[in-house]
């Protein structure tokens, strides 16, 4: 949380000519990479296209407005990763009452809805130090929000990926 509100807060601190130009963003990059990547490995390249994309056709290469392109990207993937999630979550369920059922099995004291429910909330706490840690390596720089907010993107993406490869199993 403290992540986010310290991009937002950098965001909307910089110079209103950043916020009167129109985004250039848009997700067609990453989503064409993404169908054209059949392995995990080329997925998590994709990650970044769309904001490099927008990057490319700023008028400004202010670190403020380049972070507004990865905001955006991160806002894509954190979708994907929702989705995931949800899906996941429910066939989790489905895999916890087939195994409650099961014959010759014995309880488990754990269930992998749970498992999944604590893992996402693990990984989003290492995500908001991690970035955090990455911003405050460039303090005193323009280059923080930039750092961050490539951080927030490159971590989310991976974590959406990593959730849609776990829809595959089973």
């Amino acid at each position: 949380m403290r992540l986010t509100c310290l991009v937002v807060a950098v965001t909307l601190a910089v110079p209103v000519p950043i916020h009167a130009q129109t985004l250039p963003f848009s997700p067609s990059q990453t989503a064409d990479c993404l169908k054209k990547s059949p392995t995990r490995a080329k997925r998590r390249d994709c990650v970044g296209a769309s904001a490099e994309a927008c990057r490319v056709k700023l008028k400004s290469n202010a670190p403020a407005d380049i972070a507004l392109c990865m905001t955006s990207e991160t806002a894509f993937w954190d979708k994907r990763m929702g989705e995931a999630y949800d899906a996941m979550q429910r066939k989790a369920a489905e895999a916890d009452a087939q195994f409650d059922t099961a014959k010759n099995t014995t309880a488990a004291p754990f269930k992998l809805t749970d498992d999944l429910a604590a893992q996402m909330a693990a990984w989003k706490d290492w995500r908001q130090k991690t970035c955090a840690v990455e911003a405050m390596l460039r303090r005193g720089t323009p280059y923080g929000v930039t750092a961050a907010a490539s951080c927030m993107m490159k971590l989310t993406g991976e974590q959406a990926l990593f959730l849609e490869k776990a829809l595959a199993y089973r």
